[in-house]
């Protein structure tokens, strides 16, 4: 959904594509735009900045060559992580198709999402925390259809990222999440062959979402790390280097 609210403020001076940019800049780097996040319609930017569309469009185009926005398709415009990779980025292609290389980021999510657990259960809004609940609702009707789930879940665990509200690890985690996004399909695939994994999913999700209603750090934390640590070993038990998985499954 594009965001709403009094996000932008009318324009004074010349040079208004500069003064957008700087503007639009400042809301990303101040969490208000988060990674992810589409921008309003651009008639209603340019009238909440007070300018007609051409600075407008000028400033967005500055924006998407500089890496920070990206235009999609039928004129929407999403915020980019200023951390992601490009297409020919070295370390997505080492992931590629390589179990040992997601087993490493798997180790490096234990880190961040750990923490991140942690300080979003001290820090998160009410709306955040609702957000997470129907996210998790969301996970609970894909595998009723038998749906891998995968969209939904990588949702959750940004939606967990983005609740600590610090701007760099929510744009490190976008980029993180990203790269794993289509590798978890396979895997995801293969582990909801066995329905008891999928009760486990939905458990381990359902442990997370309650421990950051609860407020409770320490919960929160231990809850992530058995979600991470169930993912990994599913990894490495059932998923031989051979086959050459396409990622994690379950680790978000």
């Amino acid at each position: 959904q594009p965001r709403t609210g009094p996000m932008f403020t009318p324009l004074t001076h010349n040079r208004f594509s500069d003064q957008i940019v700087a503007q639009i800049l400042q809301l990303i780097k101040e969490g208000q735009l988060k990674p992810g996040d589409t921008l309003p319609p651009e008639r209603t930017m340019a009238q909440n900045f007070g300018v007609s569309r051409p600075p407008l469009r000028e400033a967005l185009k500055t924006l998407e060559a500089l890496g920070f926005l990206e235009i999609l398709q039928r004129h929407k415009i999403r915020v980019k992580s200023f951390t992601r990779p490009d297409f020919y980025n070295p370390l997505a292609r080492a992931l590629d198709n390589d179990r040992s290389m997601v087993l490493q980021l798997i180790e490096i999510r234990k880190i961040f999402e750990s923490w991140a657990a942690a300080k979003a259960s001290r820090v998160a809004t009410e709306e955040e925390l609702e957000e997470l609940e129907e996210i998790y609702r969301e996970i609970e009707r894909d595998f009723d259809r038998d749906a891998l789930g995968v969209d939904a879940d990588v949702k959750l665990h940004l939606a967990i990222y983005r609740a600590t509200h610090n701007t760099v690890l929510s744009h490190m985690a976008f980029t993180l999440l990203e790269l794993l996004h289509q590798a978890q399909v396979m895997t995801r695939r293969l582990m909801l062959a066995d329905e008891a994994n999928k009760t486990l999913l939905l458990k381990q999700h359902a442990s997370i979402v309650e421990a950051l209603r609860e407020r409770n750090p320490r919960k929160a934390r231990g809850a992530v790390l058995a979600h991470l640590r169930f993912a990994e070993k599913f990894l490495k038990e059932y998923v031989p280097q051979e086959e050459k998985t396409e990622g994690p499954a379950g680790d978000r």
